[in-house]
């Protein structure tokens, strides 16, 4: 039977890694593998932890727990559990967040059956005990990937099953001098390797949004230098690959795209910081690249018109709810 690596980065959860562990002990699938790395996590996270797994016998042997000497960020984090894995597919999985009980094994027969090297699937989005099914919209990988690089289809690991020798094959692993957006630097490229990519239209994955001590809602000049790195990385790829006349468009307004998708994702304090990693973007001159909506943010910011912006931003969000 195929062996399903699951991949856990634990900081900052003590809230809900239980909720997760459970959720992965639980798996109706029994051949799978536990990675947790402790990305030197300062609560109690993995204390609560090894009282779940005390609760598991069954499942004792198939887990590992690998501590980084200090916190070294999401991308270490995964990269640390990528090279520890043996199993021949791999699913991430956020520690703030858990899997439906049968998610393995629809992922695992889905991916069999299609021979697929990434296998996209529904997500059920968590808000203050609101659950939200969010649907992956997939027509043909160029469409996909050019919503990935436009910020309009989720970048992130946790909502992907991957064919475990295809990534290794690929020699694609996360910068960890990025501290953040490390998803948005790696999933667009796997996604332009992949020579199969199938679509499950279950939402298997339960992403909570709530935990405020994970590493996305601590948005710092780091950070936002993270999301900069990130940028330049895809730019370097997609102009150099042999197919770059596809995404020409798009990625000639990355950054600027990048920069608007941090501006509504935070508030007023983070724009000045966020103005100046992207100063050098800031003489782009607005056109048909940008939708009307990211034309106002960028023009309002560029032109360092808070006020209204903020107002703007509040009526933006409302309407997107």
């Amino acid at each position: 039977m195929p062996q399903v690596s699951i991949i856990v980065p634990i900081y900052g959860v003590e809230r809900y890694i239980e909720r997760c562990a459970v959720s992965l002990f639980e798996q109706t699938y029994k051949d799978i593998e536990y990675i947790f790395v402790n990305d030197a996590t300062p609560d109690k996270s993995i204390e609560i932890l090894e009282g779940v797994i005390a609760r598991y016998p069954q499942r004792q042997n198939s887990i590992k727990i690998i501590h980084h000497p200090h916190n070294k960020g999401l991308s270490a984090a995964r990269n640390t559990g990528i090279d520890a894995s043996i199993g021949n597919y791999i699913l991430h999985v956020d520690s703030d967040d858990y899997l439906a009980s049968y998610a393995i094994e629809h992922l695992l027969f889905k991916t069999v059956e299609t021979q697929a090297d990434i296998l996209l699937f529904d997500t059920n989005v968590i808000t203050h005990n609101v659950v939200k099914i969010e649907r992956v919209l997939y027509h043909n990988k160029e469409k996909y990937l050019r919503c990935l690089i436009q910020h309009t289809a989720k970048c992130a690991h946790w909502n992907k099953f991957y064919n475990a020798d295809f990534v290794r094959q690929t020699g694609i692993r996360s910068d960890e001098r990025i501290r953040l957006a490390e998803d948005y630097a790696v999933t667009p490229r796997l996604v332009h390797q992949a020579k199969k990519i199938a679509v499950l239209h279950e939402p298997l994955y339960f992403y909570e949004t709530t935990n405020q001590a994970s590493y996305v809602h601590n948005l710092t000049r780091a950070s936002i230098e993270s999301q900069y790195l990130a940028d330049k990385i895809l730019i370097e790829y997609f102009t150099s690959v042999q197919d770059a006349d596809k995404y020409a468009d798009v990625v000639s307004v990355l950054p600027q795209r990048s920069m608007v998708s941090l501006i509504k994702n935070t508030d007023r304090s983070s724009w000045p910081d966020i103005l100046d990693v992207y100063r050098g973007c800031l003489s782009y001159t607005v056109n048909k690249g940008m939708t009307p909506v990211n034309r106002i943010i960028f023009s309002l910011a560029r032109s360092r018109r808070f006020y209204i912006l903020q107002g703007f931003m509040r009526f933006y969000h409302i309407i997107i709810g």
